[in-house]
């Protein structure tokens, strides 16, 4: 499962197990009291106009229920005797959820049970603890401070300026509209600040960091996290990466992007959004617009999404994806990989080896690596694919694909596929072949390493070296279990 669609199963079902398992707040009272309901179930309404201190613990099949204040026994209850802060209460089988609701005034709620919980708190300046289960805890008015620790948890800040802290589990956290502070733990972690200028960290494990409407600084951490742009008229963020492959994404922007990896203050996302993205981020995903995207001197990955983009790599080995359009993609320096889909695209590789690939490309592709314009991709696209490239790849159909005079990599994949060196000492692979028709591999001009044939023995394949460069001549490598003719091989390897 993918980490968008992770983080909406997530929140499903946060909202599930809140509509089924959540008793709503009964009418406030002077005396707490707690009740079973539905056979396994205990809910508890702390006494209103106190100040309540509130702990659950649990023994087989009975939940206990201890506060500072006097608590009265409901259904399926029983007080203890000499203590009437205390109640205990028995469930038919394994109790299954406890619903605590807390009223006014600074109230503690700690779960120590080991059972899920939801927890209501009420307008004061409430601290509240869940448990090793999985916990539902809701925040109301006031300054509160909310911690999930064990299960998979929805934590929910709501007003004032709150402190939330997430557990081992897979929590989603969530501000409120104060200027919030939001902490997660292990695992993957879904935070959103919400309302207000808050104050977001990841925590360990792959974590998804939502934009919110306030002027927030999101530190990812430990882990590979993503920090989702998903308004278009969004607040000024501050996104900091942390150790692991960090991204950040405005893949939901229909607004043109620019955006970069250079760690500039505030020159990122639409304009004047004022965003700022930190050195220590390395994936980039742009809109559905004609966005602006760059690199930095890590390696990083960039992709461009729809509209006329242009990506730049900038310094390090990069991997640039452009989207449907008409795209501009330079690599710069650095062995880069350069791929985009169907429109007319500019692939200039820069120094380092280069590599454009029409790797996921379903029809035929005629291209090369001269640097003539518009003369590359697939019937009618006019790709440009600048001389500064060295590596090529093909995709699924019948593909021509032709060098230039340095040393190339050029590499068919699939189909029946037509692949000449040019000059240069290249390297030059068939690919995986077709059942139905011949790879044929030219070496042409230089000293030559020809790879051949196919993952089928019905796979056919020529490989033709061609003249050669010194007397080394050229070496042919039939590697694969096709039938195959060689042809100007001065050496054969197997």
């Amino acid at each position: 499962m993918s980490r968008p669609l992770r983080a909406a199963a997530l929140t499903a079902a946060a909202v599930t197990t809140a509509c089924v398992g959540l008793a709503g707040p009964a009418q406030a009272a002077a005396t707490g009291k707690a009740s079973v309901y539905d056979t396994t179930k205990v809910t508890f309404n702390a006494a209103a106009g106190k100040t309540n201190s509130v702990v659950i613990t649990r023994s087989g099949n009975t939940i206990t229920v201890d506060d500072r204040v006097a608590v009265t026994a409901g259904t399926g209850c029983r007080a203890v005797s000499g203590d009437s802060t205390k109640v205990r209460c028995t469930t038919r089988t394994a109790p299954t959820w406890i619903n605590v609701n807390v009223s006014d005034l600074n109230d503690t709620v700690v779960n120590n049970a080991d059972v899920g919980i939801s927890v209501r708190a009420g307008s004061g300046d409430d601290t509240v603890t869940g448990g090793p289960k999985r916990d539902l805890l809701y925040a109301d008015s006031g300054h509160d401070k909310l911690y999930a620790r064990g299960g998979n948890d929805y934590v929910y800040a709501d007003d004032g300026n709150d402190y939330v802290e997430g557990g081992d589990g897979e929590d989603d956290l969530r501000g409120g509209w104060g200027n919030d502070r939001l902490f997660g733990q292990g695992a993957f972690d879904r935070l959103d600040g919400n309302e207000g200028n808050d104050t977001v960290y990841g925590g360990d494990g792959d974590d998804y960091l939502e934009e919110s409407p306030g002027r927030d600084t999101l530190h990812g951490q430990n882990g590979n996290d993503e920090f989702f742009q998903n308004h278009d008229t969004p607040a000024p963020q501050d996104m900091r990466g942390g150790p692991g492959w960090d991204r950040v994404n405005y893949g939901f922007r229909t607004h043109v992007i620019y955006a970069d990896l250079d760690g500039q203050v505030g020159d990122d996302g639409r304009k004047g959004e004022g965003d700022t993205i930190a050195l220590d981020i390395e994936g980039l995903d742009g809109g559905s617009a004609s966005d602006t995207l760059g690199g930095n001197a890590l390696n990083n990955w960039i992709s461009g999404g729809e509209g006329n983009d242009r990506l730049y790599g900038r310094d390090g080995d990069d991997s640039l994806q452009a989207g449907p359009g008409n795209d501009r993609i330079e690599g710069g320096n650095g062995a880069d990989w350069l791929s985009g889909e169907f429109g007319a695209d500019t692939m200039l590789g820069g120094s380092g080896a280069d590599t454009v690939s029409y790797g996921e490309r379903l029809v035929t592709v005629i291209a090369d690596l001269d640097g003539a314009t518009g003369d590359d991709g697939s019937a009618g696209e006019k790709d440009t694919i600048g001389a500064d490239v060295e590596k090529l790849y093909g995709g699924w159909g019948d593909d021509t694909l032709t060098g230039n005079a340095g040393a190339n990599l050029i590499h068919g994949d699939h189909g029946a596929d037509v692949v000449r060196g040019g000059g240069g000492d290249d390297e030059l692979e068939s690919g995986e072949g077709s059942r139905t028709g011949t790879d044929r591999v030219y070496g042409e001009a230089g000293d030559d390493v020809l790879r051949g044939g196919g993952y089928d023995e019905r796979d056919r394949y020529v490989l033709d070296g061609g003249p050669d460069g010194t007397e080394r001549g050229d070496t042919c490598i039939p590697d694969y279990p096709g039938v195959g003719e060689l042809v100007n091989c001065e050496r054969q390897e197997s």
